[in-house]
């Protein structure tokens, strides 16, 4: 149930919107507004880093599945063990 909620881009494009509301009115209540402001660049910086960090994670991974036989084989092997505990 969460890994399909957590699949749906969708999904987490209004999760993100509610917490970034959520940390607004919690930050609202105890700093200035242009302190506020500070806080989401910071913010969004970070997340912009985090997600360009796991665009190249993904494209060395794509790399590695079409590169090598082995680590493919060896994925595979990971996926059937997973859907052989459920």
């Amino acid at each position: 149930m969460i890994t399909n909620f957590l699949s749906n881009r969708t999904n987490l494009i209004i999760l993100q919107c509610l917490l970034y509301i959520l940390i607004g009115y919690i930050m609202g209540s105890h700093l200035e507004w242009s302190e506020i402001v500070v806080m989401y660049v910071i913010i969004l910086v970070l997340q912009f880093v985090t997600h360009i960090r796991a665009v190249a994670d993904g494209m060395v991974y794509n790399q590695l599945m079409n590169d090598n036989k082995d680590f493919k084989e060896f994925i595979k092997k990971i996926k059937e063990n997973k859907s052989g505990d459920k």
